[in-house]
């Protein structure tokens, strides 16, 4: 007599196919999700308490009384070059885009696409040499002569000349290599893209600038000073710059922070897939954005709220888009599979019921082979 198929018996609950798979990317994602909550979390409520109190201690001896620029030569060379990041990876995205439109498209639209990524390659490094230019002539009290003729020629040369080597330069890149990094392209400017966000954020917000207040001589009460989640509207302060309201998020700290896209390449590049590259890099990306993000709060242009935000919305915009386009969403699924594995155990049966189970199964079992004997007779 066969034993009756619709009665199954779950003696170990590992030994069904779906929880029997090594779970080391998934222990290793849930961690690192819990160290990010925490850390952002304790991070978060400093900067809701001691915002200003923090800038206070940080701009201290460094903007004087009365003034709107800091004197402190660490934040000012920060202030200049920190934002190079998403200047510089768009350039290079798009010269990843060139090289394979060059190689792969056919003759017919080649040259003319070509040509265009060429010459967005140089109009992305133009706005980088501008970034340069503004903060070093503001800073000499040349401001006026920013969008002179001859300011803007030496700019329009100085991107030509570096637009030019880099394309030239990526030829030396293995096609296969230029192929597979196309991805990195994408999320690089995906990314940037977040910009956006971060400037339409700015204008509803309205928060005024440390050193806005310090200019306008509210350096004692700090009336002006409000908090990061108080949403002011759109203002401006006369005699100032038109971004002396414009202090949440910060914009520099989200563009220092778009070197985060390094993290791709261990992922792309078999040779870089190592641990001491993969602690390289991510050590470089922390510093970097982390050394802009402390230039900002000392020169008394952002509060550590602003910048927390602004770096923190360029690194959740990189594993956002990592995930897409590089990993195939390979943590998410493994954050599901352990979400799947916990309900599972949760729903398990106890090992009573695991034995009333059994014996009931072996009952139906023994009225299953009297009932065919009682038919035999």
């Amino acid at each position: 007599m066969q034993e009756n198929p619709n009665i199954e018996v779950i003696q170990d609950l590992d030994n069904i196919p779906t929880l029997n798979k090594p779970i080391t990317r998934n222990t290793k994602t849930f961690f690192a999700s819990i160290w990010f909550i925490l850390i952002f979390g304790t991070l978060l409520t400093l900067a809701s308490f001691f915002d200003l109190q923090i800038s206070k201690i940080m701009t201290a001896g460094t903007l004087p009384d009365g003034q709107y620029f800091s004197t402190n030569q660490f934040g000012l060379f920060f202030e200049t070059i920190g934002s190079a990041p998403i200047w510089i990876m768009s350039a290079i995205a798009t010269t990843i885009f060139f090289w394979n439109v060059v190689r792969e498209l056919k003759h017919g639209i080649k040259i003319p696409v070509a040509i265009l990524l060429a010459i967005l390659v140089v109009a992305i490094l133009y706005f980088f040499f501008s970034d340069i230019f503004k903060y070093v002539l503001e800073k000499v009290d040349a401001k006026e002569y920013a969008d002179t003729i001859y300011v803007m020629a030496i700019k329009i040369l100085l991107a030509t000349i570096f637009g030019g080597m880099l394309i030239l330069l990526w030829k030396n890149i293995k096609p296969e290599t230029t192929k597979i990094l196309i991805k990195w392209a994408i999320v690089i400017l995906c990314v940037a893209a977040f910009y956006l966000l971060i400037n339409f954020l700015k204008g509803p917000i309205g928060r005024v600038r440390f050193r806005a207040m310090n200019a306008i001589g509210d350096n004692v009460a700090y009336a002006n000073f409000t908090n990061w989640w108080v949403i002011n509207g759109d203002r401006a302060i006369f005699g100032l710059p038109s971004d002396a309201c414009k202090s949440f998020p910060s914009g520099h700290t989200f563009s220092a922070g778009v070197i985060y896209t390094l993290i791709c390449l261990p992922h792309l590049i078999p040779s870089m897939n190592k641990l001491w590259t993969k602690i390289a890099i991510w050590s470089g990306c922390i510093v970097y954005t982390g050394a802009v993000a402390i230039s900002r709060i000392v020169v008394g242009a952002h509060f550590f709220s602003d910048v927390l935000f602004g770096g923190t919305i360029a690194f959740l915009a990189t594993i956002l888009f990592r995930e897409i386009f590089v990993d195939k969403c390979a943590h998410f699924i493994a954050l599901k599979e352990l979400s799947f594995k916990s309900k599972a155990k949760k729903f398990a049966p106890t090992e009573a019921e695991r034995k009333e189970c059994s014996d009931i199964a072996k009952e139906e079992k023994q009225d299953l082979k009297q009932a065919a004997k009682d038919l035999k007779k």
